[in-house]
């Protein structure tokens, strides 16, 4: 193993393994970086050289130059050095062409050996000790900086030597990092720097803890973010994906109308340790992602307002928030989802037809009083476009039960198959409910805006034993086509009626009767003038409205109207009997046996 001899001020040398030198270039390049380890051992290696310097002018020993004391001291095999240093009468000192080469440097063999080939010099501290001895010799600044290496796949280690000031036009970044501080100034700085983050990473640490307890301890999420507000003194809001707010903390309501005046507006400008930053016209922002397993369940986010300014660990404090508001809304979904179930059984009782005699013993469960007059629901959810995705109905129901809450609607609500049904309690005032449940689900819409809903609400009743025909109601009034997002079952009259008290042997007959050759709905083209049909009685007969739905020429249209009359064996001219016609249609449609969905455009 091979020893490099450094002197100390005492008369003994210092010896160093090249291992231990690795070490200690190693833990500084870990600590500090790759670029101040350059000023370190460029500054280590000139305390050294100066020090060489000094013993050899007191022993009197001229005839041994700087180069010799390197290879005496293992740091080099050999120095071939060129041209010279004059020192003039009047003090002044000048450096005439003068350059060397290290034979065999040990810093670039050690180079070599753990790292492998660098992009740059590496011979920092054999460039030190050659400045610091020259410095010391001839009373004035001398720097050698190295421009070939071993180390970089050069032939051989090269350096050139000239006065400090002569050095700032070609390397003055590298002659400034050399000349920065020395060695202690270096490690202070070094020492201040690691106190400083451990100082703020005890500060996180306090903070998270304080924030984890507050959520151990079942404080609500308006409670946490009130505390980490206070704790860090800075205006904090929690939304959701949809951009509505969960919580907030320090914004003044006039702050709050900047912010949604400007979310449109905001600049993005950076992203840094999975937090954005963004500016707006009177505001600057941090925001952070909720995320529950990967996925994004709301935002975190710090305002800074009056000119505020960021520090530069905000980011960090930011991302502990995010990771309890986290833990917030999972215990706050348990929580939800819990209730959610107890509810969905209420209604699933009902409507499996079990145990409805007991029911009225869980009603002090529920978070609303639940008491009639009822009325029940059927929610259908469709794709406006078609795509891969399956539609979550169980995502579907949790969205509306969170906003059921937020109406204050004494709601509750059930999976049924692929649609939702619902159970209304206190429903003196119908039309107020309607118009609240109508904003619900243009709200809904927006949330989701693929998808679209048609609900159908049933008649009003009071006893649970009307409920199975209420369900009945409700679906006959979701299935009528009139392309509405609400349908009431009582605005359906005679036909609601129809469909709900005749059987389905009784609906056919009626439809073979009046529709004759068109009851054939395996045959595409009776199928087709049947739909048209369909248009032209909903249009009341105008060839103008139909023609525009169909897309045909009125010619087209009015040659389609007589085949239709020769096959019905009537005349749509006659009011009641086209009146007869389009109800029969409507009960087909309504009891499931007939759709035009092929046609729809």
């Amino acid at each position: 193993m091979s020893e490099i001899a450094f002197d100390s001020s005492e008369t003994k040398n210092i010896l160093m393994s090249a291992n231990a030198f690795h070490t200690l270039k190693n833990s500084l390049f870990n600590n500090i970086g790759s670029h101040k380890t350059k000023g370190f051992l460029f500054r280590f290696g000139k305390e050294f050289g100066m020090e060489s310097a000094r013993k050899m002018l007191q022993n009197k020993d001229s005839m041994n130059p700087v180069g010799k004391r390197h290879s005496r001291l293992g740091h080099v095999k050999d120095v071939i050095f060129m041209g010279e240093i004059v020192r003039h009468p009047d003090g002044t000192v000048e450096c005439n062409d003068t350059w060397g080469q290290w034979v065999e440097s040990f810093e670039a063999a050690l180079h070599l050996k753990n790292y492998g080939v660098s992009n740059e010099c590496v011979c920092h501290m054999l460039c030190g000790f050659a400045s610091g001895a020259l410095t010391y010799e001839y009373g004035q600044s001398i720097i050698a900086v190295e421009y070939n290496c071993v180390a970089k796949g050069d032939p051989c280690c090269e350096f050139k030597v000239r006065l400090e000031s002569d050095w700032f036009e070609e390397e003055e970044e590298l002659i400034h990092l050399y000349q920065n501080d020395n060695i202690l100034s270096e490690l202070e700085m070094t020492y201040d720097a690691l106190l400083h983050n451990k100082q703020v990473l005890e500060n996180i640490s306090l903070f998270h803890s304080q924030l984890t307890q507050k959520v151990t301890d079942k404080h609500s999420m308006d409670e946490i973010v009130q505390v980490a507000s206070e704790l860090l003194n800075i205006s904090i809001l929690i939304e959701d994906i949809h951009g509505n707010a969960l919580s907030q903390f320090g914004l003044t309501e006039e702050q709050q109308l900047a912010i949604k005046k400007d979310k449109v507006k905001l600049s993005h400008f950076d992203d840094k340790y999975n937090v954005s930053h963004y500016k707006g016209k009177t505001f600057k922002k941090l925001t952070a992602p909720v995320l529950i397993n990967k996925r994004n369940y709301a935002t975190c986010s710090f305002f800074y307002f009056d000119e505020k300014d960021m520090d530069e660990n905000d980011h960090i404090f930011l991302e502990r928030i995010s990771t309890v508001v986290a833990l917030c809304i999972l215990y706050e979904e348990a929580q939800f989802e819990e209730q959610q179930r107890m509810r969905s059984s209420l209604l699933e009782r009902l409507i499996h037809n079990r145990k409805i005699k007991d029911i009225e013993s869980y009603y002090k469960f529920l978070p609303f009083k639940f008491q009639p007059p009822f009325s029940t629901g059927i929610i259908s959810v469709k794709k406006k476009k078609k795509n891969k995705d399956i539609i979550d109905i169980h995502d579907q129901l949790t969205q509306l039960s969170k906003l059921a809450k937020e109406w204050d609607l004494p709601c509750i609500f059930a999976v049924l198959g692929e649609e939702i049904a619902l159970l209304n309690s206190l429903n003196s005032d119908k039309q107020g409910w309607k118009n609240k449940l109508t904003k619900i689900f243009q709200k809904m819409e927006k949330q989701n805006t693929n998808y679209k809903y048609s609900i159908g609400l049933s008649g009003i009743f009071s006893n649970f034993k009307d409920f199975e025909h209420s369900l009945q109601e409700a679906r006959v009034a979701q299935r009528f086509p009139n392309e509405k997002l609400l349908t009431d079952y009582e605005d359906l009259g005679m036909l609601g009626d129809i469909v709900k008290n005749m059987s389905m042997e009784q609906l056919h007959e009626m439809a073979k009767k009046t529709l004759k050759e068109l009851y054939d709905f395996d045959d595409p083209r009776k199928k087709e003038l049947l739909y048209t049909l369909y248009v032209y009685l909903l249009n009341s007969q105008r060839l103008k409205e139909t023609m525009d739905e169909l897309t045909l020429s009125i010619g087209g249209i009015q040659y389609r109207i007589k085949q239709i009359e020769e096959q019905l064996q009537i005349s749509l001219k006659n009011a009641s009997t086209a009146a007869y016609t389009l109800l029969v249609i409507q009960v087909l449609i309504l009891s499931e046996s007939l759709s035009f969905e092929e046609f729809a455009r």
